[in-house]
């Protein structure tokens, strides 16, 4: 998955699918700048704040390089494809689209507590220019998915299973593809700030000790569980990574 660079703004992505790419990283000279949202807002809603806060700090909108959904439950494999064509034309009409690639980055998960009462925005990420000597960088989400591609229930990592066995799978897989798209931005374990995992079910216990293998000892900065399924019905497992140049509550 080599990079490739962002046609409107000061970062390169790793390809993904229609719905988002596999990650991305600033450009040199540039910084990304995680925002979380101090309450999240509907989806649409939520663009308008991401154009407001952009341009308050001196960025256009289309500086943004990743987004973070949270959705009321998971989607159907046909609801989520349904989603990201919306998604996808929300994008088209801010100018981000490289073609028919999408180079934003993307995390889009069901919480189990508190849910929103539709798609709402978490969390997004953008670019400025910036003289941060760290390299900043966005994996995005990734469930436990054998091609990432292949949205339909036989792509599912151990569909129907439990047990130490199949989770190891799951947490295999998931490792896989975070380090598959890091490898493209050419970073590792040990340079990320940020390491989530989303699931709902109590993965540590089962596989605990596979991540911890596979992250080595970037386990000593910890990691975020939150409590929450991945975005499509039947995943189980999801993670994503970043380290960025600045992180802002708004």
């Amino acid at each position: 998955m080599k990079l490739r660079p962002s046609p409107v703004a000061l970062f390169s992505y790793v390809p993904g699918i229609d719905p988002y790419s596999g990650g991305v990283v600033a450009a040199p000279g540039a910084e990304i700048i995680h925002v979380t949202l101090l309450e999240a807002i509907p989806w649409r809603e939520g663009f308008e704040r991401i154009e407001e806060i952009t341009t308050n700090d001196g960025a256009d909108r289309t500086a943004l390089c990743a987004v973070e959904l949270r959705c009321p439950q998971p989607h159907s494999f046909e609801g989520f494809i349904g989603f990201n064509d919306e998604y996808r034309a929300l994008l088209d009409d801010w100018g981000l689209l490289n073609g028919d690639d999408n180079p934003i980055a993307r995390t889009n998960v069901a919480p189990v507590h508190h849910p929103p009462g539709e798609t709402s925005l978490h969390a997004f990420s953008y670019v400025k220019q910036s003289n941060s000597a760290v390299e900043s960088f966005v994996v995005a989400g990734a469930g436990d998915l054998m091609d990432q591609s292949d949205l339909q229930p036989s792509s599912i990592v151990a569909k129907d299973l439990d047990g130490q066995d199949a989770w190891r799978l799951r947490i295999e897989q998931v490792c896989q593809e975070m380090e598959d798209r890091m490898t493209s931005i050419g970073v590792g374990w040990n340079d990320c700030s940020v390491i989530d995992v989303y699931c709902a079910e109590d993965w540590f216990s089962q596989a605990g000790d596979t991540l911890i293998n596979r992250i080595g000892t970037s386990i000593g900065a910890g990691l975020h569980w939150h409590v929450a399924h991945p975005p499509i019905e039947g995943l189980r497992f999801e993670m994503d990574v970043r380290r960025v140049g600045t992180e802002k509550t708004v």
